[in-house]
């Protein structure tokens, strides 16, 4: 399998220890997750987390929204993993896994 052919495919990624303590900033939790790879460079892999809990500041104009009506909204993210932090990839080549319509996987919270 080549890395390009897994663009698109929800995959299986253990993370190297030196990586850890900065992975909550991502709302990563653990070093191994499933995530689906939305894009692959020289640096290294892009990952997808469809529901990222970010505080929304501002509204539709622009305009900063006061801090008491600041609410935190689920939003879609994509996250650079650069290559030395990746300890091991697994893709499942079963149709079936790669087809999975359910909210809840594991690993991030949700992923369509």
């Amino acid at each position: 399998m080549q890395l390009e052919e897994l663009k698109g495919k929800l995959v299986l990624f253990k993370f190297a220890e030196e990586i850890r303590g900065d992975l909550p900033l991502f709302q990563i939790y653990k070093d191994e997750i499933w995530a689906v790879v939305t894009g692959i460079d020289d640096v290294g892999i892009w990952i997808e987390n469809p529901a990222y809990e970010l505080g929304v500041w501002w509204d539709e104009k622009g305009d900063l929204v006061p801090a008491g009506e600041q609410v935190k909204e689920k939003v879609k993210t994509n996250i650079l993993i650069a290559w030395r932090f990746i300890k091991a990839i697994m893709n499942v080549e079963d149709e079936r896994f790669q087809k999975v319509k359910s909210e809840k996987l594991p690993g991030f919270h949700a992923y369509r």
